[in-house]
């Protein structure tokens, strides 16, 4: 899937509607979704779609964060639903037009702390279904219009971050927040070069956490009542080229104004293996070292699918790892599986044909297991398909 190159999504000043786009599959999407809300406050947010030569079924579906409501202005043309903090505009037949066009009414109700809007579009291509996601967007809290914001003259926001090497391939980063002010909003970006492998050891409790290819964001709509914030994560990989393709940048917000703070890569030199370099068992005087060959599953997709499976995602990225890294790392011993797709490497485990013993295996795993978020996914005929396509083939029913 392409992606809208992440580093242009830079924090706006909270008081003015972005104009965001993305390019995708061929499609062109176009919002105008706000940077931040009051509570009670509404505005109006359109959608234009230049959708090119699609036709016949299509859906625009919005994921709304708690106490966001969202009212129909102009649906050209498709029914429209918003139910569990979902919006959904579904064409049975999209206008021949080359453009669709729509909009809605957002209001920031009281309980409405901020979050992430995420959006999807489907369509029909060669009698196949495809779904593009469009990068999402986040609205913060704003205050209140006259609310007094305190000064404070010694208010100076830094960053620094620092670098331990803990073993041949494996190292901890540290990045450190100061001068910032509490209740605040902040985001914090990350990129994280591609073949590099991280696991957070302390993320900071944000609001929303999320990665798009190369970079991590986190987001806390009101910063911590602390004068430091440390996150931190161990880097695993080729330590010189991975801590130096490494940078960041940090926002946050004063008196309505944004402010931005660049956090650079960090000189690090040294013998740094790759994760990838296997290591052979000593040989005596008079034996010829024999290569180990790592134990690992056949990384292709399970093959007892016939018809609906369920499996549960345990991890993406884009380094080829074996079945001792899983060991080794989150004490997994089950059986992973991984398969190729949209320039991932995804790494899955168990195959289930009734979605309850996927979740409670998932429930399983994430308590037993540090994994970040493992998840249910499904297949059908190997091809993977949305959950809800899958229950509804398959006349489950949804278990949250």
């Amino acid at each position: 899937m392409a992606l809208f190159a992440f580093a242009s999504s830079i924090l706006y000043h909270p008081l003015i509607n972005a104009l965001m786009l993305f390019i995708g599959l061929g499609l062109v999407e176009e919002h105008t979704l706000p940077d931040s809300m009051e509570k009670g406050s509404s505005v109006v947010a359109t959608w234009t779609i230049d959708k090119g030569q699609t036709s016949g079924f299509a859906r625009l579906q919005l994921s709304c964060p708690e106490g966001l409501f969202v009212e129909p202005i102009k649906t050209d043309g498709a029914s429209f639903t918003f139910e569990d903090q979902k919006a959904k505009f579904i064409w049975m037949d999209i206008p021949a037009s080359p453009s669709v066009h729509v909009s809605v009414r957002l209001t920031a109700q009281n309980n409405f702390i901020g979050g992430e809007v995420k959006q999807w579009f489907s369509f029909i291509e060669e009698g196949s279904r495809r779904d593009v996601e469009f990068e999402p967007h986040v609205i913060s809290l704003e205050q209140p219009s006259g609310t007094a914001i305190a000064s404070n003259a010694s208010w100076n926001p830094q960053a620094r971050r620092s670098f331990s090497q803990e073993g041949s391939d494996v190292g901890r980063m540290e990045v450190e927040f100061t001068g910032f002010e509490s209740g605040s909003f902040m985001k914090w970006e990350e990129i994280i070069p591609t073949g590099c492998v991280f696991e957070w050891e302390s993320n900071g409790n944000p609001s929303i956490q999320d990665r798009f290819g190369d970079t991590l964001l986190l987001v806390w709509q009101q910063s911590p009542a602390v004068p430091t914030l440390k996150l931190s994560y161990r880097l695993f990989g080729d330590l010189t080229v991975c801590t130096s393709g490494i940078s960041g940048t940090w926002h946050t917000i004063l008196n309505n104004k944004p402010h931005s703070v660049g956090v650079p890569a960090i000189a690090f030199e040294g013998a740094s293996p790759s994760l990838a370099t296997v290591v052979t068992p000593e040989a005596t005087p008079t034996a010829t070292p024999a290569t180990v060959t790592p134990v690992r599953p056949d990384f292709s997709v399970p093959s007892p699918d016939e018809g609906i499976a369920y499996r549960i995602q345990i991890m993406a990225c884009h380094r080829d790892v074996d079945q001792q890294w899983f060991q080794d790392h989150y004490q997994f011993n089950d059986q992973v599986d991984a398969e190729q797709h949209n320039h991932w490497i995804k790494y899955t485990t168990g195959s289930h044909t009734e979605y309850r013993q996927a979740r409670n295996a998932r429930v399983r795993i994430a308590q037993a297991h540090q994994f970040s978020g493992p998840f249910v996914t499904a297949y059908l005929r190997n091809e993977r398909i949305t959950v809800q396509e899958a229950l509804l083939l398959s006349q489950q029913n949804w278990m949250p």
